[in-house]
């Protein structure tokens, strides 16, 4: 490569010259891989050095053409070119600065000396001395000091080299995200070598200190550079439980492929043994999923091997067309309470298995779907083997006539011989004419539901249809006012609505109970034109709710400031249908009360729903809850309440201390069995590179078991953390 200098003339006094042609790119793009992007904008409040501050708009040109400035120029006989003064060479978004540099044009070798200091719009390098070799893109600098302009990361590096356009090798060098001059955590290696044709780095004796200790020392690190990623073991992490004894987790990432990959990590547990806990995610342009494998070979405490898996899948193989799996297996049914920290895995009855395929059209939903389970405690639930569904989707329009049609197919299978068994078919054709208008709506609705059955297993008969007709009238009106609240404009309304709903009586005591079940009764289901979930019982029904609700909006801003409702159900007939024919006849003529209130005013907000029984004078069900939400402050109290059933409180509260210290806390008590559900208390502390969880946890499992630990987590921003768990 032949690289000219055209000068115009030599000066003592500082003055500026275009350059043809200058290779200032090979220290840019390597520079730039050094170190990963993380983003410091959250930390800004913590921090007191931002490495932005470092540019300038005059620090870059914009022509595109290659600058140089010095205070003097002198050329000599042997074509050797020495600039000397504030020497600046400058291209777009490159710039070196320098007290001193000597360029010899037959090798095209720069030497550099002095203040040396390289810049982009990622990165800062300054140096003692530099040597660069245009031609072989390799150059060497000495006691360099770096800077990332696009995250806090910085370090000091004896010697860095370049050898050629891909590898950059570093001596004795230091990494961290801590201020300048205030380094809480550093790590340190002697060798470091970045390779951008392979993407990856390597270091040699890697140690990394917190508070000047060392508590991290690992011979040999290999790491992706910029997004690739790289197979490795992950951080390890320690713990203590009084489930499991002392825990170790080490945990290996296996890159298999651009759009596969795995994490296997063995747990260590003193009281049970090892755990092979293995994560598989595939992703290609149109499909996605995972498969998750647990083995524990003869758990201590269960005498036993021990194993789980579970495999998901999404497609969408063309336009409108969608499809999905998911497969779960245990090898035992305490599995789930001894090895997880979700609550809700803890509760489960039933592990799902099941996979269905959808074509969607603007006007039209086509799904087909099979589904059997897994059973860990109580009654199994039937397959559906298949279920064949298609239903409209046609806009509601107000003012006109609106035609919906809703269909099933569905086989019905069960693992017990005693049980009735069979497909059934399902349609509901509808039609409905909404009027509405600002002052109120009105909307009639009829629609028939006919059902086939096809039985086995059964001692009565295997052909059994029902056709029952369905008819609802929906209407309200809305009456509004002005009105004004502690000096502020509000919009009172009253809204008085009537349901009503006729099915006529028709005995269905030969029909099984596939997937059916009672509704629980609350505000918005008063509004629906049927009594089941499910299909297998159409309730017959004569009856009208009537419900009154009030709200107040602001009128600068239309928010909803307080909202309240109550209503009643009353029957005109007997409820003969039942989902069991054991079950008595439900001859009451009103049902129970529901109540509704909500409200938010400035940081507060309150809710609650209560079911009042008229008969027995009694509460049914309750939820209540107030909240105080601030920018640094959110609180909650929560009481549940559910008759001859269940009865919990719960607390949270969230509270930014100040911009270092934040505590926060959840305590969910089961008031009627009288013992704690789950207990979290935490206290964090957060610098501008560092960051430390402490927090207690109490968890209850069954009633023999209760989970209890500490949790210590120490986060270095920028790096990695350390979890410990006692």
């Amino acid at each position: 490569m032949n690289t000219c200098w055209y000068i115009k003339s030599v000066v003592k006094n500082r003055k500026q010259y275009n350059i043809k042609k200058f290779q200032s790119s090979l220290l840019t793009s390597l520079f730039i891989c050094l170190l990963p992007a993380q983003i410091f904008a959250a930390e800004q409040d913590l921090c007191t050095f931002q490495p932005a501050s470092i540019i300038n708009k005059d620090t870059f040109s914009a022509d595109g053409k290659i600058h140089l400035q010095s205070d003097s120029v002198e050329v000599n006989e042997n074509s050797i070119s020495r600039f000397t003064g504030n020497v600046v060479i400058q291209q777009k978004d490159k710039r070196i600065e320098t007290d001193q540099a000597e360029y010899e044009k037959k090798t095209e070798h720069v030497e550099a000396k002095g203040n040396i200091r390289f810049v982009s719009p990622s990165i800062q390098v300054k140096s003692e001395d530099a040597n660069f070799n245009l031609k072989s893109e390799q150059a060497i600098l000495n006691k360099a000091q770096y800077q990332s302009l696009i995250s806090r990361a910085h370090g000091e590096a004896s010697k860095i080299e370049i050898k050629d356009s891909n590898t950059t090798v570093l001596n004795d060098a230091t990494y961290t995200t801590c201020d300048p001059g205030q380094t809480d955590w550093l790590l340190s290696a002697s060798n470091l070598t970045l390779d951008n044709e392979s993407h990856q780095g390597h270091a040699s004796h890697v140690v990394v200190r917190f508070k000047d200790v060392p508590f991290f020392y690992f011979p040999y690190l290999r790491f992706p550079l910029g997004e690739e990623r790289l197979s490795g073991f992950l951080f390890p992490s320690f713990g203590h439980s009084n489930e499991h004894g002392t825990e170790i987790k080490m945990p290996y990432y296996w890159n298999i492929h651009p759009q596969m990959d795995a994490t296997i990590t063995p747990w260590y547990m003193s009281k049970r043994g090892t755990l092979l806990h293995t994560e598989f995610r595939y992703l290609t342009e149109n499909n996605s999923g995972s498969l998750t494998g647990e083995y524990l070979s003869n758990d201590k405490v269960f005498n036993d091997d021990r194993e789980r898996w579970k495999w998901t899948h999404q497609s969408k193989p063309d336009l409108g067309w969608q499809a999905s799996a998911e497969y779960n297996y245990v090898a035992d049914n305490s599995h789930h309470i001894d090895f997880s920290d979700n609550l809700n895995s803890t509760s489960a009855t039933y592990l799902i298995r099941t996979g269905d395929i959808s074509y969607n059209v603007p006007n039209w939903l086509l799904n087909i779907k099979a589904e059997s389970h897994q059973i860990l405690t109580g009654a199994e639930p039937y397959k559906r083997l298949p279920q064949i569904t298609l239903n409209s989707r046609y806009a509601i329009k107000d003012n006109t006539l609106n035609y919906t049609l809703e269909s099933e197919a569905v086989r019905f299978d069960h693992a017990d011989n005693n049980k009735v068994i069979g497909e059934r078919i399902h349609l509901k054709p509808g039609i409905s004419y909404p009027l509405k208008s600002a002052a109120g709506f009105f909307e009639p609705k009829l629609s028939v539901q006919h059902t086939s059955y096809n039985l086995q297993q059964t001692s009565g008969k295997t052909q059994l249809s029902r056709t029952i007709p369905t008819f609802s009238i929906n209407s309200g009106l809305f009456f509004e006012r002005d009105s004004q609240f502690f000096k502020s404009d509000y919009i009172q309304t009253l809204e008085p609505q009537l349901f009503y709903v006729y099915v006529p009586y028709k005995n269905q005591d030969d029909l099984p109970v596939f997937d059916t079940s009672a509704y629980t009764f609350n505000a918005n289901q008063s509004f629906t034109d049927y009594r089941f979930n499910g299909i297998d019982r159409i309730g017959d029904d004569n009856r009208i709710t009537a419900a009154l609700a009030t709200r107040f909006l602001d009128q600068e801003n239309g928010k909803e400031v307080f909202m309240a409702r109550v209503g009643q159900i009353y029957y005109f007939t007997d409820r003969k249908v039942q989902l069991n024919t054991a079950d008595p006849v439900d001859t009451s003529t009103r049902s129970h009360i529901i109540a509704e209130l909500k409200t938010q005013l400035n940081n507060w907000n309150f809710s609650s729903q209560a079911e009042w029984d008229t008969e027995s004078k009694e509460t049914v069900s309750n939820s209540t809850q107030l909240g105080y939400q601030h920018k640094k402050f959110n609180f909650s109290l929560a009481h549940r309440f559910q008759r001859n059933e269940i009865e919990t409180g719960e607390v949270k509260m969230n509270w930014d201390i100040s911009s270092r210290w934040q505590f926060k806390t959840t305590h969910l008590y089961d008031i009627q069995n009288n013992h704690v559900i789950e207990r979290l208390v935490g206290l964090d502390y957060e610098s501008c590179c560092w960051g430390l969880k402490i927090s207690g946890k109490e968890r209850y499992l069954t009633s023999t078991q209760i989970d209890r630990g500490v949790y210590l987590e120490l986060v270095l921003k920028g790096l990695g953390g350390l979890s410990i768990r006692q």
